[in-house]
């Protein structure tokens, strides 16, 4: 009986997070839509499914999602620190930053003048933590 009661806690709690998820995704996909162009009902769907392709749209959607979030900045690009926090720091927060600061570093953002591709190609390198790495494209060898 304990078991049950436990499995049907877990349950819930996994069903609340999935909701939360969701309803975030959605806020953001609202939130997004009037300043970012060209947003379809396609991108939408894969928005929802965590799936962010490499096209101009989904750039800028990308970008939306990073400042809407205090997690990016045209100027600063990537706030590591913030990242780790909404992340809700899983690791050791200097291993973290260590880390992706190298990977941005390798990417040479401020050579690429687009703001929505240089956040695009910024959040490449935390694409997997944010489990945005189910799109296999040509930006991770930029």
């Amino acid at each position: 009986m304990k078991c049950g009661v436990a499995f049907g806690a877990i349950l819930t709690a996994l069903a609340v997070q999935l909701a939360t998820a969701a309803e975030d995704i959605d806020y953001l996909i609202q939130s997004c839509n009037d300043s970012v162009q060209g947003i379809t009902e396609d991108h939408k769907a894969r928005y929802r499914l965590n799936e962010f392709p490499d096209d101009p749209v989904t750039h800028c959607f990308v970008r939306c999602i990073g400042m809407t979030l205090s997690l990016y900045d045209d100027e600063k690009g990537a706030d590591l620190h913030a990242n780790w926090e909404h992340l809700g720091k899983v690791v050791d927060e200097a291993e973290f930053v260590t880390a992706h600061r190298a990977c941005l570093d390798e990417r040479n953002l401020e050579t690429i003048e687009d703001p929505c591709d240089r956040a695009y190609v910024a959040f490449q390198c935390l694409k997997k933590e944010y489990g945005m790495d189910r799109i296999d494209n040509d930006t991770d060898r930029r």
